[in-house]
């Protein structure tokens, strides 16, 4: 879910347009044979958690944040607000997404303003609009104390011009250690096929932004435009879409990694609050499955943009409900987060996006409309919280900072498992999903444990050996359908308590237990 425009053709909305037509009836259809969730059970159903062998390490510059939205003037303006820059400090992400996604091929660095040529959709957005230029992304990574993480503008820009603007950002005190070559090029916009026909053009166009970009800047870890190409997207997006990962991949050379962003939609009209619960897991276990399975060794996936998918601007998915950010998403996008932190093919999480709200006249832009789902950080649009803590800010913010230097992390399992009935158009899936997601993070300050039950049943679970006798353990816990900066009253709380070799962990919660 890029922040994006309407100027693409074909699926109009490229990768977003096909999930009501191609999918949504055998979805609906499967989702029609599931059985209603159960209700909750009072008394918890006890289960061993033990910890599994394989392990990855992993620091803080692995969790991040899309640079995003930054299309209206209201968005443009709150960027420069130190306000909104303290309250995405608190939040402690490793990463921030220079220039955000589509934008990015768009904007002059040196400006800070949008290219209004035809065929981007930016026509008229800089009217009113405060510009963000390089200098001020210096600041603002520099107050958050995150790393950038560039997207390199490989559309309205040359190789010679981002280069100018790597050098400057070093001159300004950003490292130059992870660079982006362009945003979801596969998607079938006409400027994007006129300068790159297929994934091999534009293989070979980056085969030499890649060796000049290390020619300068040897330590920065370089990422190329991969496509979820596992959804049967080929019979709506053309054979270009369809081709584009098998060309890419056997064209380009010495990238580090490629770079995905998956997005899922839950059926609005077989799902039930479970299903939104448990979506990032279905979706998580989908691109491990296909997507990874599919990438050549030696390349890491990095996940610069995901979250969960409601409605936008442009046919058909204008026909989708305006989805509220619950708690339930929240637990679902952490959820995709831990096990992503935890496959060792995954160098990166960047999700979309810092700041977000409902759709309004003063906030939308281009060819989409703000997206409450998406929002970290409330807009203040819709009555929303100006900068306020959204479910996702919740849900994420424990886990951000529960990553140092040279963090080793391994999962944690339930025995039995846990299971949750669940219907998605995006992917398409009609099952159970697991409703538990669980990492042990050991660093050279202690263990910690994350525990995520994203179903609605209490837990009972009898710890393992290394974590019996944890100092601490915060659970956050709230409604499934609470909306905390959306509605007013909600709220998400939390209790800290000392734990021995049980812990009792509520429906619809997220805990972290730490020992030293």
């Amino acid at each position: 879910m890029q922040e994006s425009t309407s100027s693409r053709t074909g699926a109009g909305m490229g990768r977003r347009a096909f999930g009501l037509g191609i999918l949504g009836g055998a979805a609906l259809t499967a989702a029609a044979r599931l059985a209603p969730p159960g209700h909750a059970d009072p008394v918890p159903q006890s289960y061993r958690m033990t910890p599994e062998q394989l392990s990855r390490t992993a620091d803080r510059e692995f969790f991040g944040v899309n640079g995003a939205r930054i299309i209206s003037a209201e968005n443009a303006r709150q960027w420069h607000d130190p306000v909104f820059q303290d309250a995405l400090t608190a939040v402690g992400p490793g990463l921030v997404r220079v220039q955000g996604g589509t934008t990015s091929q768009w904007i002059d660095w040196r400006t800070g303003l949008f290219d209004e040529r035809p065929g981007g959709g930016f026509a008229g957005r800089n009217d009113g609009r405060p510009p963000l230029t390089l200098a001020d992304w210096a600041d603002i990574v520099r107050r958050t104390g995150a790393t950038p993480l560039f997207d390199l503008n490989v559309v309205t820009s040359t190789l010679d011009d981002q280069l100018d603007m790597l050098r400057e950002a070093r001159r300004l005190g950003m490292p130059v250690r992870y660079v982006e070559l362009g945003n979801e090029l596969w998607v079938p916009m006409q400027v994007y096929e006129d300068i790159y026909p297929t994934g091999a053009d534009y293989a070979r166009t980056m085969n030499e932004w890649i060796a000049a970009i290390r020619r300068e800047f040897p330590q920065a870890r370089i990422g190329v435009a991969a496509a979820d190409d596992s959804l049967v997207m080929g019979a709506g997006f053309g054979q270009r879409y369809a081709d584009w990962n098998q060309e890419l991949y056997a064209t380009i050379r010495d990238a580090d990694a490629v770079t995905f962003h998956p997005y899922w939609i839950v059926d609005p009209i077989a799902a039930d609050i479970g299903s939104t619960a448990v979506g990032g897991v279905v979706n998580w276990t989908h691109v491990a499955d296909t997507v990874l399975r599919d990438m050549p060794s030696g390349l890491q996936a990095w996940f610069t943009e995901y979250n969960q998918m409601g409605k936008e601007a442009t046919p058909p998915l204008d026909r989708l409900p305006a989805v509220q950010q619950t708690w339930a998403v929240g637990l679902s996008v952490a959820s995709f987060t831990l096990r992503a932190l935890l496959d060792p093919r995954a160098g990166m999480a960047v999700m979309h996006c810092a700041l977000n709200g409902a759709p309004s006249t003063t906030t939308g832009g281009g060819g989409t409309t703000n997206q409450a789902v998406h929002a970290l950080i409330s807009d203040g649009s819709g009555g929303s919280v100006p900068y306020g803590r959204t479910a996702l800010n919740m849900a994420l913010t424990p886990i951000y900072h529960c990553l140092d230097q040279g963090t080793t992390v391994r999962p944690l399992r339930l025995d039995p498992g846990i299971g949750t009935p669940a219907a998605l158009l995006l992917p398409p899936y009609a099952g159970a999903a697991d409703a538990f997601t669980g990492a042990e993070l050991t660093s050279a300050s202690g263990t910690r444990a994350v525990l995520i039950n994203a179903s609605d049943r209490p837990l009972r679970i009898t710890l393992p050996p290394n974590l019996v006798g944890a100092q601490e353990v915060r659970i956050q816990t709230a409604a499934p359908t609470a909306a905390p900066a959306f509605v007013a009253g909600d709220t998400v709380s939390e209790t800290s308590a000392a734990v021995s070799d049980v812990l009792d962990l509520p429906a619809y919660s997220e805990a972290v237990l730490r020992r030293s």
